[in-house]
């Protein structure tokens, strides 16, 4: 038997089971496509893999938006939520073949 993971890998490995709804062609991490809901983004999103500042809307996967804080953003969701996101935004994708 393995070892129990912390508290923390739980959400992530849901989060790293997300699937998009079958018609939707939303990609949530450049914000670009379809989305069959028509929200602004993805309601089911879990927080995880959103990429998006909570202030000012800045893309930290790719880069695009006007960073509220500085340019290059330095507020402390750049510095510390951003990059956790961002690097599951890549295992997820990873895990769906794109």
């Amino acid at each position: 038997m393995g070892r129990p993971r912390p508290d923390t890998e739980r959400p992530l490995e849901r989060a790293l089971g997300f699937s998009r709804c079958p018609s939707c062609t939303y990609d949530f991490a450049t914000g670009e496509g379809w989305r069959a809901c028509n929200y602004y983004g993805c309601p089911y999103l879990p927080e995880a893999l959103d990429v998006f500042c909570p202030i000012c809307v800045y893309n930290f996967y790719t880069g695009d938006g006007n960073p509220g804080c500085s340019d290059p953003p330095d507020c402390d969701f750049a510095r510390e939520e951003a990059p956790r996101r961002v690097a599951a935004v890549a295992r997820w994708q990873a895990r769906q073949g794109a």
